[in-house]
């Protein structure tokens, strides 16, 4: 079969588009990428279930489009080394998302085979590798794979799991966080 280019996404086609990015955001916040049909993403979007191909070449395709860029740290590391950790731990203490939520994602689907891979690779793209570059230093790697496991470990706790001892004072919870992150950013 020969891959034929795909024409230029315009007016309805991008309403399309979104309208399928946004359902399967939806569902894949709600579930896991095995348990999300793309009949059900389709109907939610209120199209033929084939405009995924069409659209993304898959259901893969359309899963690593909604990973995209929702786990990028950049923003966070523009500034001085030494708040790093509270910037971090700032962003995490921020209320809480309503509606998508990568890491509801990550949850529902990091141990399937495919979806994992996706996941894992967008982790590394958007977070580890980034915060490696930016830490710089012998065991750079290591300390961005602690920060990363420090940072999602947290979210789960909080906002997957509901653990109450991470809803209290936010400036408590800033400075703790914080200090450990920080201690990790300086190698300490």
């Amino acid at each position: 079969m020969v891959d034929r280019p795909r024409p230029p996404i315009t007016g309805d086609r991008a309403a399309t588009r979104a309208k399928l990015l946004a359902a399967a955001r939806h569902h894949l916040s709600q579930a896991g990428y095995g348990q999300v049909g793309v009949r059900q993403i389709a109907a939610e979007a209120g199209v033929n279930a084939a405009l995924i191909n069409r659209y993304f070449g898959s259901k893969l395709g359309l899963f690593a489009e909604v990973v995209g860029d929702s786990f990028t740290i950049g923003d966070l590391l523009v500034g001085d080394r030494g708040t790093l950790g509270e910037r971090l731990a700032r962003y995490l203490v921020r209320p809480r998302r309503t509606g998508f939520d990568p890491t509801l994602v990550l949850l529902h689907s990091a141990a399937h085979p495919d979806a994992g891979g996706v996941l894992r690779a967008a982790l590394a793209e958007q977070v580890a590798t980034p915060l490696s570059d930016w830490l710089g230093g012998p065991d750079a790697r290591e300390r961005a794979g602690l920060i990363t496991a420090l940072l999602f470990g947290f979210t789960l706790t909080r906002d997957v799991v509901g653990a109450s001892v991470l809803a209290g004072e936010e400036e408590a919870i800033v400075g703790h966080l914080g200090a450990v992150l920080q201690r990790l950013i300086d190698g300490a």
